[in-house]
């Protein structure tokens, strides 16, 4: 069977570089990814139900503030940078994936996106998680998981140290999500629906592959969600054709 074909979300503002470590872990888990470059004015509805109708799955990397005014805020000085045309294509590519039932997996400001999407808010600031200018498979602090949660199948236990590159976190939760990791100071370190087809962690799996196996097993659970999904809904198209 052909690789499950991963959107990943690119910003020409930070560079190939950046992302390459995204598009190794797809790789590695045994997907194909595809990078999705934003739009200056975003795209409307119809444009990123298309786009998504060609992806089996979309990945939302880390990368700068998402913009407040997304989610009804003025934006603040500790909110320096931001990439309008990203936030405005992951937003409508967030949504088109839902609705479309696609499997969505968001990482540090793709958490945020996905909740601001969805209808969440966003705090602007956070003292503590920002290590920018430490190795950024730095384990910085642990996080308590939920049982049960998808991220609580991949994890060695309900307590894991991760790494934390972040300033900005989830505030409310948008509806439709739940919370399944917190840090010792109660930032939402992770978020999903309850079906499963939306993950997000605030940390940086792909930062620490083969370092840590709970991050590779969460990129290889996110690309056979993908798979199955797939699977499943060739099964059911079949069975459309054959009763018809």
């Amino acid at each position: 069977m052909p690789k499950p074909r991963i959107g990943v979300t690119c910003s020409p503002r930070r560079g190939p570089a950046y992302y390459a470590p995204y598009l190794r872990a797809v790789e590695a888990a045994g997907g194909d990814p595809v990078t999705l470059d934003p739009q200056p004015n975003g795209l409307e509805s119809a444009e990123a139900t298309a786009l998504v109708q060609g992806i089996d799955g979309l990945l939302l990397p880390g990368g700068w503030d998402v913009d407040p005014t997304a989610y009804g805020e003025a934006r603040q000085e500790e909110t320096p940078n931001v990439d309008p045309p990203l936030d405005l294509t992951e937003i409508a590519l967030v949504r088109a994936a839902v609705d479309e039932g696609v499997p969505v997996f968001g990482i540090c400001r793709g958490q945020q996106v996905i909740n601001v999407a969805l209808g969440g808010s966003l705090l602007q600031h956070i003292d503590g998680h920002d290590n920018h200018g430490h190795p950024r498979d730095l384990l910085a602090h642990s996080i308590d998981v939920v049982p049960g949660s998808e991220l609580s199948q991949v994890t060695p236990g309900d307590r894991v140290m991760v790494n934390s590159l972040h300033h900005q976190s989830v505030k409310d939760i948008a509806p439709g999500l739940h919370a399944t990791a917190h840090s010792p100071d109660g930032v939402v370190e992770g978020i999903e629906s309850s079906d499963g087809m939306v993950v997000a962690v605030q940390c940086h799996p792909e930062e620490l592959l083969g370092q840590e196996g709970w991050a590779t097993s969460l990129f290889r659970r996110f690309v056979d969600r993908v798979a199955e999904h797939n699977h499943n809904g060739a099964i059911a198209t079949d069975a459309a054709k054959e009763g018809s």
